[in-house]
């Protein structure tokens, strides 16, 4: 009997030891977890076939997410790997995968969407910006605006130009670049000019009244009268109330606003009267109607200034304002006088009298009819 008993257990301790290696190799095969690898790959390949298809100045953020959440599964993967290979637990590290695949596979898709609406955006904001460029273009360049204004809507207009050809050359990101460069520049141009046009316009129903007056004078008296359009750059002859001629003029560089001192190269604004008809050696022009410029408005105007001292004690006030020839070099150009082209001024000269009123104003139309026609 015992040694029934003692057979048995050796072959209990034979099959037990046999059987050892099968049960402890069951154990890591059955209980050791799968890691991740497939859905590692997937989404690794599926982030490079992204950036392979996106063009670099349009990743999506889903694009971006997508390999933060693969960077996020590749340290878990790690982290789990260092553990007693029983107590791996790769749910984590998988999930960030598998989500990381479907990140980069739906960014090329976004990707598109954001380039076509970019590129729809930067052709809206390029036609607006010429258009406008284009509604100031004639305006302001007959403005006599400062060197640093100039210099801004020069630049701006380079810029947009650049723009268009980034746009062509399909370098979007640089046209982006550039046009709100050119936005800038040209928005501030558009400021400035837009703040001097309204200040200056505010004097149109004091200029309004000056012509109305010279106009009822000439019908009154039966005469001949002139008005000076500084803007429109035109001089009106009237013969008893009614329009008989219209000239081209050209006035000083700095025509806009009222002559202030000798010097400024600006065109007076007032009433005044032609106080003298010179000729031949008599001028350096081609004929010459002389004004009397400053007149009492004017010497008022002038010494409120220097006491105010929004004018330097060494300022003078100047004269010799003439309606002359020499014209038709089609700039403002004088230093402060009204040219006409010689065929013109021999045809007024031999028209009107010493006496003969001019009234030089701004302009007859508002603002609005202005910009509508900027052109004189």
């Amino acid at each position: 009997m015992a040694r029934h008993l003692k057979k048995k257990v050796k072959v209990f301790i034979i099959t037990f030891l046999a059987s050892l290696p099968i049960c402890v190799f069951g154990v890591f095969y059955w209980g050791t977890p799968e890691p991740p690898d497939q859905e590692l790959s997937r989404a690794r390949m599926a982030i490079a076939e992204a950036r392979e298809t996106i063009e670099k100045d349009f990743i999506p953020p889903s694009l971006t997410d997508a390999e933060s959440l693969y960077d996020s599964a590749m340290f878990y993967w790690k982290t789990e790997n260092e553990r007693f290979i029983l107590s791996r637990n790769y749910t984590k590290s998988r999930t960030l995968a598998i989500r990381s695949e479907q990140q980069a596979l739906v960014s090329p898709k976004i990707a598109n969407q954001n380039t076509t609406d970019f590129i729809n955006s930067l052709e809206r904001d390029i036609a607006a910006v010429k258009r406008d460029t284009a509604q100031i273009e004639q305006l302001y360049s007959r403005l006599p605006l400062p060197t640093s204004i100039h210099k801004k809507y020069s630049r701006g207009v380079i810029l947009l130009k650049e723009a268009e050809l980034n746009m062509e050359q399909k370098n979007f990101k640089e046209c982006r670049i550039k046009l709100e460069l050119a936005k800038s520049d040209l928005s501030e141009v558009a400021h400035h000019t837009k703040t001097l046009l309204d200040g200056y316009f505010a004097n149109l129903p004091m200029w309004k009244r000056w012509a109305d007056q010279t106009i009822r004078e000439s019908a009154q008296k039966q005469s001949y009268a002139i008005i000076v359009d500084k803007f429109a750059g035109k001089c009106f002859l009237f013969l008893s109330g009614k329009l008989k001629t219209t000239y081209p003029v050209e006035l000083g560089k700095n025509w806009i606003g009222d002559k202030r001192y000798s010097g400024d190269k600006a065109t007076p604004e007032g009433k005044y009267k032609i106080t003298k008809k010179t000729d031949g050696r008599q001028t350096k022009y081609y004929k010459a109607l002389l004004l009397n410029y400053p007149n009492d408005e004017d010497k008022q105007r002038f010494h409120s200034e220097i006491r105010a001292k929004t004018l330097p004690r060494y300022a003078r006030i100047g004269g010799l304002i003439e309606i002359h020839g020499g014209g038709g070099k089609g700039v403002n150009w004088t230093d402060g006088c009204i040219a006409f082209a010689d065929n013109d001024m021999e045809s007024l000269f031999r028209i009107v009298p010493v006496g003969c009123p001019v009234t030089i104003l701004g302009s007859l139309q508002p603002l609005f009819e202005v910009i509508k026609n900027p052109k004189p």
